[in-house]
């Protein structure tokens, strides 16, 4: 009895632990079919006692020490001595104990390795958004409303930044090539990847520690759906961060060479997956997409009504070179606005745009805080290092609980934080407790 009461009480600390409860969950059971009646073969061993006397069938259940212990036919269990069974029956023994043991061993470390999954800060691989409908040209314009149609069905797709490059005339495309050279040879590379560097750990921390990050005790708080709601969105805006900002995929200085339209599909490549995926979650809260209606469409000029839920907004277009533009947009003010970035570039040194103190200052504010987290080694060291953070985000978990349905949950303090040496003494002693159970009986012979 006391060894009853004792296995209850652990147990119960043990399943404090979920990822710790689960490996044991998985190992009982499977262990039980190890050493267990569930376990024997369809033919039961025979066992003949040293003098030849006496032969019977019966499942083995393991070898605890000098005994073998055997399963009889109504399910009694006899533990006999080696010593008194004949040459094969000590042999079969032996050759099914190691068996046993091998087995027993595949299954610790089958269960070591769903537990340190389980523990790793995101899953193996990482999950990837869906790969959202390809890119597609406008055929023709087809009128205003088929125009503003098509690139609403793009941004949708995860495509509008390429889609608004090719709705440019194509004079204004090649004056923001120009323009964009230009502007790159005046960058200050060092220090704009460095600032690319530090806002592209956000986005992979929030990716490669998904996990940690969502199982913080801050957002355990959270009901179940607006907690979902909340992991996707943030998941959508930190591949979006690690896709888009990584300054060895972004390749800013290829700008001066490559075709800013080439440089602009790569980019679309990477960026597409997760703005579609934002598209989405914006349609399953309930978000209203824009509607628009054309009046007034003569003679290369347009007004449209944009509606947005109850809200509307008139809009003027025109045509230049056959595309409809807003009507600021125009080529005299396009040329103004041109003329302006040229100018502003021309009294800029080479090397000095977005550099000193804006370089400095964003990885100043961030990298205190986001390299601790990045170097963590468990959960309990992440969520120490993120708390700052979390705290920040409680008017948006808030406002996600508003969203929300259902109860709120109860804190779940660090529910899949622990280390590998923990795991395996709690899994050790399951393990022992289970042959105790089994074996601890006396020697009864057949």
């Amino acid at each position: 009895m006391p060894l009853r009461t004792d296995y209850r009480r652990r147990t119960k600390e043990a399943s404090r632990r979920v990822t710790v409860g689960f490996a044991i969950a998985a190992m009982v059971t499977a262990w039980s079919g190890l050493i267990g009646p569930a376990g024997r073969s369809l033919a039961a061993e025979r066992w003949t006692s040293l003098d030849g006397s006496r032969t019977v069938e019966a499942d083995f259940i393991g070898l605890w020490g000098n005994n073998v212990v055997l399963e009889l036919p109504g399910s009694r269990r006899v533990s006999v001595s080696v010593d008194d069974l004949i040459a094969d029956s000590r042999i079969q023994a032996r050759r099914l104990d190691e068996e046993q043991r091998r087995k027993r061993a595949e299954l610790r470390q089958q269960i070591l390795a769903e537990a340190k999954e389980a523990a790793a800060p995101a899953p193996t691989p990482l999950p990837a958004p869906p790969t959202p409908p390809p890119y597609q040209r406008l055929s023709s314009t087809g009128g205003l409303l088929a125009q503003l149609e098509w690139m609403d069905q793009q941004n949708k797709n995860g495509h509008g930044l390429i889609a608004a490059f090719d709705l440019l005339p194509l004079n204004y495309q090649n004056d923001l090539e120009r323009l964009t050279r230009m502007s790159v040879a005046k960058l200050d590379m060092p220090g704009m990847r460095q600032t690319l560097t530090s806002v592209h750990s956000i986005g992979d921390l929030i990716i490669t520690r998904q996990r940690w990050v969502f199982s913080h005790p801050r957002l355990q708080g959270i009901d179940a759906d607006s907690r979902d709601r909340l992991k996707s969105l943030l998941l959508s805006i930190g591949g979006l961060l690690r896709d888009g900002i990584d300054p060895d995929q972004l390749r800013l200085e290829e700008l001066s060479t490559k075709s800013l339209r080439t440089w602009l599909l790569e980019l679309d490549g990477r960026l597409a997956p997760h703005i579609a995926s934002m598209y989405e979650q914006m349609e399953m809260l309930g978000i209203e997409p824009l509607s628009y209606e054309v009046k007034d469409e003569k003679d290369g000029k347009a007004t449209v009504e944009i509606s947005y839920g109850d809200v509307k907004q008139s809009m003027n277009f025109i045509t230049v070179d056959g595309i409809w533009m807003p009507a600021d947009s125009d080529v005299e003010k396009w040329a103004e606005a041109m003329k302006t970035w040229e100018d502003t570039l021309a009294g800029t040194a080479d090397g000095s745009l977005l550099g000193g103190g804006l370089a400095e200052m964003v990885p100043l504010m961030l990298d205190p805080i986001l390299q601790p987290a990045l170097a963590a080694q468990s959960a309990r060291e992440f969520h120490s290092a993120m708390d700052g953070w979390f705290a920040m985000t409680a008017p948006l978990v808030t406002q996600m609980q508003r969203f929300g349905v259902g109860n709120r949950r109860g804190m779940n303090s660090y529910g899949d934080g622990y280390d590998d040496y923990d795991m395996e003494m709690e899994m050790d002693m399951q393990m022992e407790m289970e042959m105790e159970m089994e074996m601890n009986m006396p020697t009864d012979g057949f």
